[in-house]
């Protein structure tokens, strides 16, 4: 293994394989090849192999698997290398597997050594994704302080001469999306073209939806971009919940999740019905209820992305 701090790319070199389990007990042969994953990601497009040995238990690859990725988020990762054997007919065999955490290794002094290889381990195929987290602020501005809208001195002492069905003072919700990290890479090239997308639910029409611009190969994205949502009050701020999602754009398919948030107080209600996205997480209520009990300032944050939104992953339906 190598990794090139200049151009940020981590390498496996495979190299050899010895005394394989034929499958064709018969012959006496297998039909072998190498797959590997930087564990959590176990996207197709994380997935990098060899190509096929025939006939061969002890085949000699001298390949090199190329990941785009940084130093950092590598130390976060378990290198999960397998071997199959390939069934052009069927489905492929499993032959055996190891796994390398990847936390505590000196790339500079990593010499090629054989491992043993072992039967699967128990969980690999329902490992969770890491997606990468998210660096943001929020800010409530209520109405005494909010352009435009009258202080709540004014609104009391006017309030006798105001119709019933006249509304509330109102103020605005503040939404600052800085940047994210360690995003999943989606294409072969190691990089994704992420962009974020934020609505206030319950509301998610056109109208609702705020997004970034799109920052094209790109893992970890430094948009700084700020959103406002006006008319909100306090009281419902306390029944809504923001939801901000990741996507990698596609200009022929539908965009690929890469995570997301949901900020809310998480109480499984909104306006006293039962909601599936009040379901915010404890980290995510603290930061929401940290804004309500503090207007007029940034309340910051950095959280881990969600890998699913709801229990499903979430579904991009529009092309932008």
């Amino acid at each position: 293994m190598n990794y090139n701090y200049k151009t940020g790319i981590f390498e496996v070199k495979i190299i050899a394989c010895r005394d394989l389990a034929p499958v064709d007990t018969r012959k006496n042969f297998s039909d072998p090849y190498v797959k590997t994953y930087l564990l959590p990601d176990k996207t197709k497009s994380g997935k990098r192999k060899t190509k096929v040995k025939k006939h061969t238990l002890n085949p000699h690859y001298d390949e090199t698997l190329k990941y785009v990725i940084s130093e950092s988020e590598l130390q976060t990762r378990t290198l999960w290398i397998s071997v199959w054997h390939n069934d052009a007919f069927g489905h492929n065999d499993f032959l055996g597997e190891i796994q390398l955490a990847l936390d505590d290794v000196n790339f500079e002094e990593f010499t090629p050594e054989w491992r043993a290889l072992t039967t699967r381990v128990a969980g690999t195929e329902n490992t969770l994704l890491y997606k990468g987290d998210l660096t943001l602020a929020i800010m409530y501005v209520p109405p005494d302080a909010a352009n435009g809208s009258p202080s709540r001195d004014t609104y009391k002492a006017s309030s006798r001469g105001r119709k019933k069905k006249d509304p509330p003072p109102q103020g605005v919700l503040h939404v600052h999306l800085r940047e994210a990290k360690n995003l999943i890479a989606v294409r072969i090239n190691g990089y994704s073209d992420p962009f974020a997308k934020c609505y206030l639910l319950p509301n998610k029409s056109k109208s609702g939806k705020r997004k970034t611009e799109v920052l094209k190969k790109n893992c970890n994205p430094k948009w700084d971009e700020k959103f406002v949502y006006e008319g909100i009050t306090i009281d419902d701020l306390k029944e809504r919940a923001l939801e901000i999602t990741l996507w990698d754009r596609e200009s022929m398919t539908s965009n690929d999740f890469l995570g997301g948030l949901r900020l809310g107080v998480g109480s499984g209600k909104s306006y006293g019905k039962d909601t599936k996205w009040q379901d915010s997480r404890p980290e995510e209520m603290a930061v929401w209820q940290k804004m309500l009990d503090a207007p007029n300032e940034w309340i910051e944050a950095n959280l881990m992305l969600r890998s699913h939104m709801n229990g499903k992953e979430a579904k991009e339906p529009e092309f932008i």
